[in-house]
This record gives structure tokens, C-alpha cells and sequence, in this order.
């Protein structure tokens, strides 16, 4: 172009990439062509004023306009030096610019959700951090984890649990400002950056919106899964004052809110750090003692009320620490179904106690039967059908010896799988009881429908029941509701005559306690099958 800006001359691709004819510029004004377009204006001036240089340009207005180019413009000089036109040279890598924002978008997102990844979070995290220390400002780290997520996956389909989480994240971001950053750091774990926050009460009440978003059910073909999450919270600068800090903590938070019950949120508190740890340790020693076989079972006698007769025993786990000696279900249990360490030990008390009752069959005591406690993790992990049909094959013993017991709560849980799955174990001949009956949230519609040879009712309503008229009706209901159920009765926690009288006058079958004997190793409880066989283990 000359001097003016006027095109005297115009060749390649470039007009083709701009929708322009070579009859369209030559003899036109640059100014005319790009009246849309300020900054290739801009451009051309510069070029006439004599200046050398290479710019990017994504035409902003005019022929071609979203197109990107690489242009080089060179002014063009007179024997005197003096600019008479300028020279202009673009090349269009509109394709290439696009291919490299996909590829950077890929690289910096989640594929599934579309959420920034783990590298953007991290990313926008340091960032935040160093703006939050200049301006003083308040910054929250929030941590979500679905409840329960594998179940959909494990019962559903990888397809199900895709649903669950696109479904959200999308309702994650209806909940978030502008400038706010939700990122999806791998499996079912998000977490939200609050770069700029007035207090905690705004993160709580964010928090409570955000339990409430996930309560509608998510339709998956012809089910409605119901997904709750539990979210974890750390404050800049109180909680910690750098992201390893920050996410360490709202981690430990979150951990906090799915052991207080799930459906939550919890602001991180500096004691947690010592549960935390104390945690990590019982749960390392647990690892160590299950490769070191320093578990032991211990059988508590089931005793017929009419009788005194021992009819079966309830296999109990134990722990053989070797410096704090005996350690209860009650300490080790929690953290065993939190890590997932309960079902190498439930298998382990499994088998150990149905060949334990085939030896004592061998030894003449045909008739005892045991009682085998599944955890929720165990109900919900495992293949159970194939678990007890594999132990019972290699340990020779009867299905119809093995009784297995499953909490209240856990019978609830997806009630109507657990329905199918417990007829199909009653369709192998073991029998099946319902434990600490009248502490969970029975609903006496699904009651009925439960393969139940018992209910064990729980210790907690045996203990008063003598001094309290309300724990003796509760006792005396559940009894006449099993029985018109066509099941037996097992009361727990056994501890006195009168209560062992006042069980056996309302017809109460079963009944264990210390009364009768506390939970023993199997070579003290010999003698007492013994003992029960010829005198029987009535109180006098």
C-alpha cells in the first residue's frame, strides 16, 4: 500500500482468508477496508510512521473478523529514506490458535465435568493466596467427597456414577460467584476456592446451599439415586497460611464430617490434627496386626432360656496388642470400617469361627450353631453371597450352623437390595438375624419382608428394663412383634436375675449376657458347653 494507506498491490491466501477479492482492496483505502477493526488501523499507522514489527492479530471487525493472523509489517523507503508505502505479510493460524486452545483446555480441565483440574486448582490457588496476603483478605478452601459414591458405581455401572457427577457439578456451579474457582481433583472429590470471603458465617450458609442443591434425586434411567456430600473447610490465614496447609486441613475436616454422620460441613479446629494423627497410628498398627495375626476371636454362649442349654455362640473379635494387651471391638472397629481394614478382619473372624464350630461339631457338639457379625462395609464392598458360600465350602461347615447378623442401620440401608441379597443367603440354608434391634429406624413396612430367623434385642433397652416400665413395654412389644413375624427373640446384655426372669416369663427365647458368661477364647469355652449340657447355665 502506499503512502495514504491505499492497497497498490494484492496476492496470496490472504484475501481468500478474509472473504476479499483482489478487485475488492487494490485501489482502496486500508482505513476503509478495516473501519471495524481499530487496532489493525492502529497497526497500519505505526508501519507508515516507519516502524518495523510482528504482531498476533485477531481480526476484531470487518472482512475475516475472529480470524487470527501472524503479520509482519515493514515500511517501505525512498533512496532518501523517506517511508512511500508499507509491506504487509500475514499468515492465518486461526486452525492452529484453536488447536492449541483445545489442547490447553484439555490440559487444564477435567474431561467429564468440564471443572478446572488438579494443575488450574493448584494454579489459581498459589494465586489467590499471594492477593489474600497483600489485601489481608479472608480466603476459604472448601472440600466436598460424595457419601457413599462407590455403592453407585458398584450396583449401577461406571455409566450411573458419570451421571452422579456431571449432575454435580452442575448444580455445584449454580451455587459459586464469578471468580470463584470449583475444580473436580479426580474420582468423586471436588473442591471450591473462595478467593475473597467477609467471614465464616458466609462460608456456612454457602455450605448449607450447597447440601440443600444435591437433595433433589438424580434420574438415572428408570432409578432416582439420592446423593448427599460431607465438606470439609479451612480458612486462610487462621487454618494455615500455604495451600499444602490449607488442603491438608480442609481434608481433615472433611474426614471429621463423615465421621460425625455425613450430610455435613465441618470447619477445621487445630485438635483435629491430634484425632488425626492418633487415627493414622491405630490405623497403621491395625495394618501391622493383621499381617502379624495378633487378632484372636472370642465366643459369648447364646443361652435357651428354657434350658440353660448353650445353643450357639456369637464369634467376636479381639485384639492380642502386644504392649496394651487386650483391645476391644469398641476402639478398633470404627477405624477398621473407615480405612476398609474390617472386611480383611471380618473374613479373617469369618472363617476362624466356622472352623472353629466344626471342630467342636467333631468333638460332639452337633447342634451349636454360630453367630457371625457383617459390617456396613462388608454389606456394602462385598460380594457376600460369595464370601460365606466360599467359607463354609473349605471350612465344612453347615449353612445351617452359620447364623449371620447385620445391624438394624445396615439392614436399612438400599433396602430393598439388602431384601434380595438376604433371600438369596436364605436360600443356602444359614440362618439370619437382625442385631441391636430398636437403635436404628426400622420401618415395620420392610420389617416383614426381611428373611429373619431373629431379632436381637439391644442392651440398651435389657438393662432398665426391671426398674423402667417404658424399656419393659418396649421389651414385651418387640418380643410379641417377633413372634408375630414368625421369629425368635435374642436378648443382649443379660446381666441379672431379674432380667433373665422377666425375659423368660414373656416368652423370650434367647438370651447372652454375663449372666451366663462373658465372651471367652475357644479353649475356656469348652468346658462350659460342657458345664451346659449336663446342668445348664440357669441362674438359681
Amino acid at each position: 500500500m502506499d503512502r495514504k494507506g491505499v492497497f497498490t498491490l494484492s496476492e496470496g491466501k490472504g484475501l481468500s482468508a478474509l472473504g476479499l477479492e483482489a478487485g475488492e482492496v487494490v485501489g482502496h483505502s486500508a482505513y476503509e477496508v478495516y473501519k471495524g477493526d481499530p487496532k489493525i488501523q492502529e497497526n497500519i499507522k505505526r508501519a507508515l510512521a516507519g516502524e518495523d514489527f510482528e504482531e498476533s492479530v485477531e481480526v476484531g471487525g470487518g472482512p475475516g473478523a475472529g480470524r487470527i493472523f501472524e503479520t509482519r509489517y515493514m515500511p517501505i523507503r525512498n533512496g532518501s529514506g523517506e517511508v512511500t508505502g508499507m509491506l504487509g505479510v500475514a499468515s492465518d493460524v486461526t486452525a492452529r490458535r484453536q488447536a492449541e486452545t483445545e489442547l490447553l483446555h484439555v490440559a487444564y480441565h477435567d474431561s467429564l465435568t468440564g471443572l478446572p483440574n488438579r494443575m488450574l486448582f493448584e494454579d489459581r490457588l498459589e494465586v489467590a493466596l499471594s492477593q489474600a496476603a497483600r489485601s489481608k483478605f479472608m480466603l476459604a478452601l472448601l472440600c466436598f467427597d460424595l457419601d457413599r459414591f462407590k455403592n453407585i458405581n458398584a450396583t449401577l455401572g461406571h455409566s450411573a456414577g458419570d451421571k452422579v457427577l456431571t449432575t454435580v457439578a452442575s448444580r455445584l456451579r449454580k451455587q459459586i460467584s464469578e471468580g470463584d474457582t470449583l475444580a473436580r481433583l479426580g474420582g468423586d472429590e471436588y473442591v471450591l476456592l473462595l478467593p475473597q470471603v467477609p467471614g465464616a458465617q458466609f462460608v456456612a450458609q454457602l455450605s448449607e446451599r450447597v447440601l440443600k442443591s444435591l437433595h433433589p434425586p438424580i434420574k438415572f434411567r428408570r432409578q432416582e439415586l439420592h446423593i448427599t456430600t460431607s465438606i470439609g473447610i479451612a480458612l486462610y490465614p487462621s487454618d494455615g497460611k500455604n495451600a499444602q496447609t490449607l488442603l491438608k486441613n480442609a481434608d481433615t475436616a472433611l474426614h471429621r464430617a463423615k465421621e460425625r454422620g455425613r450430610n455435613m460441613y465441618q470447619f477445621y479446629a487445630s485438635s483435629m490434627n491430634v484425632a488425626a494423627f492418633e487415627r493414622l497410628l491405630l490405623e497403621n498398627q491395625l495394618r501391622r496386626a493383621l499381617e502379624r495375626n495378633e487378632f484372636a476371636v472370642h465366643y459369648q454362649p447364646m443361652v435357651d432360656l428354657s434350658t440353660g442349654r448353650i445353643v450357639g455362640v456369637e464369634a467376636l473379635a479381639r485384639w492380642e496388642h502386644p504392649d496394651l494387651g487386650l483391645v476391644f471391638p469398641i476402639d478398633f472397629i470404627p477405624v477398621a470400617e473407615q480405612t476398609g481394614l474390617i472386611i480383611p478382619i471380618g473374613e479373617w473372624v469369618l472363617r476362624t469361627a466356622c472352623a472353629q464350630v466344626r471342630k467342636w461339631h467333631e468333638a460332639g457338639w452337633r447342634d451349636l450353631r454360630v453367630s457371625v457379625n457383617l459390617s456396613a462395609r462388608q454389606f456394602q464392598d462385598v460380594n457376600v453371597s460369595e464370601l460365606l458360600s466360599r467359607t463354609l465350602k473349605d471350612t465344612g461347615l453347615p449353612a445351617s450352623s452359620l447364623e449371620v447378623e447385620i445391624t438394624e442401620s445396615t439392614a436399612m440401608h438400599r433396602v430393598q437390595d439388602t431384601i434380595v441379597l438376604l433371600k438369596e443367603l436364605k436360600k443356602t440354608g444359614l440362618r439370619i438375624a437382625i442385631d441391636d434391634f430398636g437403635t436404628g429406624y426400622s420401618s415395620l413396612e420392610y420389617l416383614k419382608d426381611f428373611p429373619a430367623d431373629a431379632l436381637k434385642l439391644d442392651k440398651s433397652f435389657v438393662a432398665d428394663l426391671v426398674r423402667d416400665a417404658s424399656d419393659a413395654a418396649i421389651a414385651a412389644t418387640v418380643l410379641s412383634l417377633t413372634h408375630n413375624l414368625g421369629m425368635k427373640m435374642v436378648a443382649e446384655g443379660v446381666e441379672t436375675k431379674e432380667q433373665f426372669e422377666f425375659l423368660r416369663a414373656k416368652g423370650c427365647e434367647l438370651a447372652q449376657g454375663y449372666l451366663f458368661s462373658r465372651p471367652l477364647p475357644a479353649s475356656e469355652l469348652q468346658s462350659l458347653l460342657a458345664r451346659s449340657r449336663k446342668k445348664g447355665l440357669l441362674p438359681k
